[in-house]
């Protein structure tokens, strides 16, 4: 029987694994550019149902991440080595290719300000960019699949799952990545299969005595998924120093001119976009040892910090979009293209506004969390807060804007210290005659 907290995780997992090839479904029936269509005139007509499309589809990918992380979690030594390739690349790989999908909000924007021959050179200049390939490009698409294709054998294989998933889950993914951009209902094909996998298989997990999780801290692959913590807990403020260090300008000035040195432009966007993302698996890590007391405040403070994470990483993308608009348009149609961008809706509430809210928040409460339920003292939330304010307030220049990093270091070493600590054993019962 699996302990209260544990038991609402793994609800809380499975929910998002049926939610996520629902609206993977719902993305596929409203793109505009499906069937034999040029793809900027499909956007450019319909432009309303390019940016549902946009927003359902990055929301289905950001919920796989914690449905099959639900799947992954009570893996002990039998799967662990189809585990422990598929964790990461649902962490990190799938988060990454959900930020992704964000950069279609700009290429509809430049069309719409524009011209598809504008649309075209923009394109390939950001395809150009080195960090964009390196640190988003490949190791997304390669999260991407690894994360769909091996989690269902991993979950088959640990037994928690019976081998009907990975012979129904798989084609599922398989035919969406063959078809997807044709028309329905073959477009259609594998994510509904995916919705009625996910949907029996959430319902055969749902008991408490479903896949008893008891003693997993000791397996092989938990300790993977501790390590992994760990050192993402110390990292994430680490790359975050080092997206603050390369931001153009100097010391105390921030250029806004992004153009002006694209080359540190661009690796400052990715060593931001890692830093969100590399306090995913931290998160995720130090809230699943928070089982006794101030559980509950510990499994939202963690599900509030990496739903937005899992937004806000992505919203680093758009800096390589900003970069391009510089270098190919003139200042006027650039400054049109941004604004454009800020006026869709769908963009600043369904992704910036969660994704930013959330993610600062849940970096304060999860301390709090850690706190509540004696994991550290009271001092270190205080401190992870002063960073969460200095990050908005000292960002004027690199130096100032080292503050914070320097904060959220201090503050999420030591959870990282006390992740790595052996967890505590319950004692006996004592022995009565």
């Amino acid at each position: 029987m699996l302990p209260p907290a544990r038991l609402a995780r793994r609800r809380a997992g499975l929910i998002c694994l049926v939610a996520a090839p629902i609206l993977l479904t719902a993305a596929t029936a409203v793109d505009p550019a499906l069937g034999d269509v040029e793809f900027a005139p499909a956007i450019a007509a319909d432009p309303a149902a390019a940016r549902l499309h946009t927003l359902l589809l990055h929301w289905s990918w950001v919920l796989y991440v914690p449905g099959l992380l639900a799947l992954l979690a009570p893996v002990r030594r039998r799967g662990r080595v189809l585990a422990t390739i598929a964790w990461p690349a649902a962490v990190l790989g799938l988060a990454t290719f959900a930020g992704l999908t964000l950069s279609d909000y700009f290429g509809l924007a430049v069309l719409e300000v524009t011209d598809e021959a504008t649309f075209a050179a923009v394109e390939d200049q950001v395809g150009g960019y080195g960090w964009l390939a390196a640190g988003w490009q490949i190791p997304g698409m390669l999260g991407w699949a690894l994360a769909l294709l091996v989690t269902p054998f991993a979950a088959a294989r640990a037994g928690h799952a019976g081998w009907w998933y990975p012979a129904a889950a798989v084609p599922g993914f398989v035919l969406y990545l063959l078809f997807a951009i044709e028309e329905p209902p073959l477009s259609l094909a594998g994510p509904v299969l995916l919705v009625v996998a996910h949907a029996v298989l959430a319902v055969r997990l749902w008991s408490p005595a479903a896949g008893d999780d008891t003693g997993a801290e000791q397996a092989g692959f938990a300790a993977f998924r501790r390590t992994l913590g760990v050192c993402c807990l110390v990292g994430a403020p680490l790359a975050l120093a080092a997206g603050m260090a390369t931001l153009p300008g100097g010391a105390f000035h921030i250029a806004t001119d992004m153009a002006g040195d694209p080359a540190a432009a661009q690796a400052s966007a990715f060593f931001l976009h890692l830093a969100w993302l590399l306090f995913v698996p931290g998160i995720i890590e130090l809230t699943g040892r928070l089982t006794g007391r101030g559980w509950r405040l510990a499994q939202v403070a963690g599900g509030v910090a990496v739903l937005g994470l899992l937004h806000f990483n992505g919203l680093m993308l758009g800096d390589y979009a900003g970069i391009a608009a510089e270098q190919v348009l003139d200042p006027a149609r650039a400054e049109a293209v941004a604004a454009r961008v800020g006026e869709y809706a769908s963009l600043s509430l369904g992704v910036v506004l969660p994704g930013m809210l959330c993610a600062l928040l849940g970096l304060i409460l999860v301390p709090v969390a850690a706190a509540r339920g004696g994991l550290v003292r009271w001092p270190v939330p205080v401190v992870a807060g002063l960073g969460v304010v200095a990050f908005f307030a000292l960002t004027v220049g690199r130096v100032p804007g080292l503050v914070a990093p320097a904060l959220l270091l201090v503050a999420y070493g030591l959870l990282a210290r006390a992740v790595a600590a052996p967890a505590a054993r319950p004692e006996p019962a004592p022995v009565t005659a």
